[in-house]
């Protein structure tokens, strides 16, 4: 920079720290409504604090929480990180109802892509497919 060793050093220096603070970050948050159109990419797993209406898109390496309405898309694990379709609770709520989960632990688990809804009283968690999709009642 202007051919100054002092200012290239610092601008060096600089640098580096930014990017040590990159690969130190576990999260990122964001706090707003989504509109159809918009989207969101992360490196590391993302938490929205807000709705993401349909049309709208999150993409992230790691998990995607969602503390709103998702009714748009939401792709996590787009690394290829398959953790991130790993659903194991051992509590989980929805409204004014609580599950645990079984004190024996689930040998051989399948990662995939899960959804947690609440029926007649009761939490489910099962496999994301046509037919759990077909029978939820929004």
């Amino acid at each position: 920079i202007d051919n100054d060793p002092k200012k290239e050093e610092l601008f060096k220096k600089t640098i580096e720290e930014k990017l040590m603070d990159l690969e130190n970050n576990t999260g990122q948050f964001y706090k707003g409504i989504l509109r159809s159109g918009a989207s969101l990419e992360f490196e590391s797993s993302a938490v929205i604090i807000g709705d993401v209406n349909n049309g709208a898109r999150v993409v992230s390496k790691g998990n995607i929480i969602v503390l709103g309405a998702l009714k748009g898309n939401a792709f996590a694990g787009a690394s290829g990180n398959t953790d991130a379709l790993d659903m194991r609770p051992t509590q989980i709520r929805i409204a004014d109802i609580i599950a645990r989960s079984p004190d024996k632990p689930v040998k051989d688990v399948v990662k995939e892509a899960k959804i947690a809804f609440l029926e007649e009283g009761n939490i489910y968690i099962e496999p994301l497919n046509k037919n759990v999709l077909n029978d939820i009642r929004l």
